[in-house]
């Protein structure tokens, strides 16, 4: 079952915050930056009870180094390309009835870093957008409540969309 919680109901931010405080003292030397993303960085879009954690490092390979730590901490490995195109170690951690994914890239893979962080500014700077992707969100998990992977499939389509915009507004916002 689809379950959104309202923004205002939990401090996504501050749990982002106690999160990001154990990353940063386990890769302390290795973070290059450090970035919440994803709809519960978004005031006022319902969030799915997810945090995603986008830590920026010096290289992948030396994730390696660290892989212990993240377990003694509740995160476990898993295979990125069921998740994204994107060249980067995915972390998933079940903590307090909300799931971490902690995506690790690489601070040369600009793209992934800019789709993701422009989509996130993007909806935190246009309203009206915002207002339209909770009211989809909040639908399509009524519509397919029980489907998960139907529902997967259109928010997809959505974000496809709505990343090309975000990105076009980005570039343009940083020229």
């Amino acid at each position: 079952m689809i379950d959104y919680t309202p923004w205002n109901e939990k401090d996504y931010h501050q749990i982002f915050i106690r999160e990001a405080k154990e990353l940063i003292e386990i890769f302390r030397n290795e973070l290059v930056e450090l970035h919440h993303y994803g709809s519960t960085s978004v005031v006022d879009l319902p969030g799915n009870k997810t945090i995603d954690i986008l830590p920026i490092v010096k290289s992948l390979s030396h994730v390696n180094l660290f892989i212990d730590k993240m377990q003694a901490i509740g995160y476990k490995e898993v295979d990125a390309s069921k998740f994204t195109d994107d060249q980067c170690r995915l972390f998933i951690a079940k903590k307090n009835q909300l799931t971490f994914y902690v995506t690790m890239i690489e601070r040369t893979n600009f793209d992934a870093i800019t789709r993701r962080l422009a989509l996130r500014d993007y909806l935190r700077s246009h309203n009206m957008e915002r207002i339209a992707y909770a009211k989809f969100k909040t639908q399509q998990a009524v519509q397919f409540r029980n489907d998960y992977n139907t529902y997967k499939r259109a928010k997809k389509d959505y974000i496809t969309k709505l990343e090309k915009k975000a990105l076009r507004w980005y570039e343009g916002s940083r020229n």
